[in-house]
């Protein structure tokens, strides 16, 4: 007999199960794939490979960061949700805000991508330039309502970008974010 479907996660929904153990302190398994959007297999699979790196460990109440895991996770992302209406093309929208990587987007594509693939139906990738928040590719401010408000809660500088992930569910639109915003992280 086969051992089963393959788990339905990647490095995504490692760098979020990290964030929200940290964030909660202590997170039991099903709570965890709730939050994440996996079902029972693969969030059993994802928790097995984070106390085999050494990131975390099970307890009576949960699963908690050991000291290599809160090394690893670094600066945890900061995640706001609001609605960004005719912004973006879902009904759930997520922002996230990644420090100092303005240089490092183009058009704004490859994040999109990168966010589809993690379950998103989109993103929408604005860098802060010139005290406002703007679209990569036309330099077009985006203000009103929904310009302000991302400013505020997220408190931009200059050469920093926020992505906005885009889903039917909240954690379509966390994840999208997230992949897109590890992206940049991740570029060079």
């Amino acid at each position: 007999m086969g051992r089963g479907p393959l788990p339905r996660f990647n490095e995504v929904h490692v760098r979020a199960a990290l964030e929200l153990i940290h964030r909660m302190g202590r997170v039991g398994r099903p709570e965890l794939g709730e939050r994440l959007g996996l079902g029972e297999g693969s969030t059993r699979s994802l928790l097995l490979l984070l106390r085999k790196r050494g990131l975390v460990r099970p307890s009576r109440g949960g699963h908690t960061l050991t000291e290599r895991g809160r090394k690893e996770l670094g600066e945890p992302l900061q995640f706001v949700r609001l609605n960004c209406g005719a912004l973006t093309v879902g009904e759930v929208d997520v922002a996230v805000l990644v420090r100092g990587a303005a240089e490092k987007v183009r058009g704004g594509v490859e994040e999109r991508d990168e966010a589809i693939k993690a379950g998103a139906e989109g993103a929408t990738v604005l860098i802060f330039r010139k005290g406002a928040l703007c679209f990569p590719d036309s330099g077009r401010e985006v203000g009103g309502k929904v310009g302000r408000e991302l400013v505020k809660r997220l408190k931009p500088a200059e050469g920093d970008v926020v992505i906005i992930g885009t889903g039917k569910k909240e954690v379509e639109a966390e994840m999208g974010a997230r992949a897109a915003a590890m992206r940049l992280q991740r570029k060079r």
